[in-house]
């Protein structure tokens, strides 16, 4: 192949896989070392929203019990997402909505794609509102006076401009800056706990919590719950950002590791920790005030400007990860990238003009967007680990026709896409993100498990006794299974 192709053409194949669906290649793939890819996760995880959904935790009643609960559910939720969204994604190189097709079918991935459109852009759209009223707490605390809603308005904008240019670039940019912004991300943090130290105490502030009126319950069990469910939801919605991280990963071993210290300990529960230790300090939830009030008027907007403009890497992999899912559709596949990025932009408009609308109903978007990915990732769990045993043929990914081994009826895995439509009523039976309304049952396991738990049975036993056997290639018992611990080169 080389001997007849140029090293340019051979270049502008790479990037066009990197930026595009084709499957990637161990060469091709730009995390090559364990702190590479630790760095990105942490940057991506330890955006403004870490700091907001920190504030948010000692309203669970127990200021400790918020912090602890919250650690929990980030591990228990990221675990399924990396093994049914990381692990395909980077063994066969493949786009994470490429490797639904197994599931739910080359027509029946529009589902995932749509769930992964809208957990991209509207992670993306909050940290714009989050970055534009950032900033103008920032200027009013320099100027000394009220600022105009038109400068939060043309901060927002402004910061559109920035995240499309940047992700025209692709992920080698972000792959650079993750370096510097993750131990920066770091040491703000810790210089935030040795303010809040020497301010308050340490165990003084463990010990502090909101008043009883103001919290979601007085129960400390229920409290404790709440918040292990809010880390739950929170890991379950990084489900397309996993996959579409670990496409880009050369090793296995770099995988669960980095992704766990990167997302949950480091980039969600430590900085969500220190946050909920000054918001229940300085009596706001809102990262933009009590930075300023915790560091004075010159360390506090200096942490401040560095932790907004932080958030920019994390918008950027968000927004490519959307770019490559989205060609999916043929249309979009036809333009150029810079295009493709700016259209994502055209929503984001509408939040430059009401941030506050999007600040103010950030914890039933998180729970909400988790409760989109949960039924998508028990059914990648059940499927490529149990009926398919990690086996998958990556050239009928891209076979839309009913020859294809992933078409099923119609190009349609209608038991995939029902399960996961189930999944929805079975969670809010169980929990409302909104009221807080649970059932008695969710005292002992949330509803984020038992979702996925009732999820992947009611799949397996559809499947089994439906089409296993019948539709979509699905090996049969006695059949070799091949797990390779490296990337499968794969030629189409």
């Amino acid at each position: 192949m080389t001997d007849n192709m140029s090293f340019d053409t051979l270049n502008n194949i790479a990037k066009e896989s990197v930026s595009g669906r084709l499957p990637l290649t161990g060469s091709e793939r730009i995390y090559t070392g364990y702190f590479s890819f630790l760095w990105t996760c942490t940057a991506f995880a330890a955006a403004t929203w870490a700091f907001l959904i920190g504030g948010i935790l000692p309203f669970t009643g127990d200021t400790k019990l918020g912090i602890l609960g919250y650690f929990i559910g980030t591990i228990i939720g990221l675990v399924p997402v990396i093994l049914s969204g990381g692990l395909p994604s980077f063994r066969y190189g493949v786009d994470p909505i490429d490797a639904t097709k197994s599931a739910f079918g080359v027509r029946g991935s529009i589902l995932p794609m749509f769930v992964l459109l809208v957990v991209n852009l509207s992670w993306s759209y909050l940290l714009v509102a989050l970055t534009s009223r950032g900033a103008a707490n920032v200027y009013q605390e320099i100027s000394g006076g009220p600022v105009s809603e038109y400068v939060v308005i043309a901060i927002a904008i402004l910061t559109l401009l920035l995240g499309w240019a940047m992700t025209i670039y692709g992920p080698w940019l972000f792959e650079r800056i993750s370096r510097y912004v993750a131990p920066g991300h770091l040491i703000v943090t810790l210089i935030m706990l040795g303010l809040l130290c020497s301010h308050f105490g340490f165990f003084e502030l463990l010990d502090t919590n909101v008043a009883p009126e103001k919290a979601y319950t007085q129960d400390k069990l229920t409290g404790f719950i709440y918040a292990i469910e809010f880390g739950v939801s929170a890991s379950l919605s990084w489900w397309p950002m996993v996959g579409g991280l670990t496409r880009l990963a050369k090793q296995r071993k770099h995988l669960a590791g980095p992704a766990i210290w990167g997302l949950a300990v480091l980039g969600a529960a430590f900085i969500s920790a220190i946050a909920a230790l000054a918001a229940v300090s300085a009596g706001t939830a809102d990262p933009t005030v009590w930075m300023i009030k915790l560091g004075g008027p010159y360390l506090g907007c200096a942490i401040m400007v560095f932790v907004l403009l932080a958030n920019i890497p994390s918008m950027v992999i968000m927004l490519y990860l959307a770019g490559v899912s989205v060609q999916q559709i043929r249309a979009f596949a036809r333009l150029r990238w810079s295009a493709l990025i700016g259209l994502f932009m055209l929503p984001g408009l509408y939040v430059a003009f009401n941030t506050q609308w999007m600040l103010d109903e950030v914890m039933a978007f998180v729970s909400y967007i988790g409760l989109l990915s949960m039924g998508i990732a028990s059914v990648m769990f059940v499927d490529y680990l149990i009926l398919r045993r990690e086996q998958l043929d990556v050239r009928h990914l891209f076979h839309s026709t009913p020859r294809g081994k992933y078409w099923f009826t119609g190009g349609v895995n209608w038991v995939a896409v029902l399960t996961t439509f189930a999944s929805i009523t079975f969670y809010l039976w169980m929990y409302n993100p909104i009221s807080l309304r649970t059932e008695p049952a969710f005292m002992y396991l949330g509803a984020g498990i038992p979702t996925m738990l009732f999820t992947g049975l009611v799949y397996y036993v559809l499947m089994k006794w439906l089409v296993v056997g019948r539709k979509g290639a699905y090996p049969m018992p006695g059949s070799a299974s091949v797990q390779d611990k490296e990337p499968v080169e794969v030629a189409l």
